[in-house]
């Protein structure tokens, strides 16, 4: 199996409708860092009242979400922790 291989890290973006100034600045972050790993991290975008949202109690948006665990809520993520959350879970996914 090579890196390939391995799953994408999902990024769940769980954001207000309409969104606000921190979902889409949150977006904004998330989609540069999804396009510059392009084929090994999936971004979707989702509101606050969709089914799929509840299971994470979104109350703050916006809410990131990396590969089924809650990063932040509520805040606009930092790009740079971002990068190195990202890293790490690319890493534990190669075989």
């Amino acid at each position: 199996m090579t890196d390939a291989d391995a799953p994408p890290v999902t990024l769940l973006l769980i954001r207000s409708e309409p969104p606000c100034r921190k979902c889409r600045a949150t977006e904004a972050v998330l989609r540069e860092l999804a396009e510059a790993r392009a084929g090994r991290v999936v971004l979707r975008v989702i509101r606050r009242d969709e089914p799929e949202a509840h299971p994470y109690g979104a109350v703050l948006t916006p809410m990131v979400v990396v590969n089924e665990k809650v990063l932040c809520a509520g805040m606009v993520p930092v790009k740079s922790g971002m990068e190195k959350v990202l890293e790490a879970e690319l890493v534990s996914a190669r075989p």
